[in-house]
């Protein structure tokens, strides 16, 4: 699973409405605890499987831009870095 395909499922767990606030909130975590904290604040539940695929993924944590990208955001790069966004530039 990549980092986006990571961000991705957790994404479509977040109602629409809240996704830009799960963002920010993620955005902040410094620890695991503090990001079960987010997940439960914003009640994202995961199944086991889909926990053990996350922590299998990767030990890093998501960057502002895949957050952003995954989020539906724009990345205003003018698509030089190939990100599959949407933006004109």
């Amino acid at each position: 699973m990549t980092k986006k395909e990571a961000m991705d499922l957790v994404l479509s767990k977040v109602p629409e409405e809240k996704k830009e606030a799960f963002v920010a909130a993620i955005r902040e975590v410094k620890n695991p605890e503090d990001r079960q904290e987010v997940l439960k604040k914003f009640d994202v539940t995961l199944t086991k499987d889909e926990a053990m695929a996350l922590k299998k993924k990767n030990a890093n944590e998501v960057s502002d831009d895949e957050l952003d990208h995954a989020a539906g955001g724009c990345c205003n790069c003018k698509c030089s870095c190939k990100c599959s966004c949407t933006c004109t530039g």
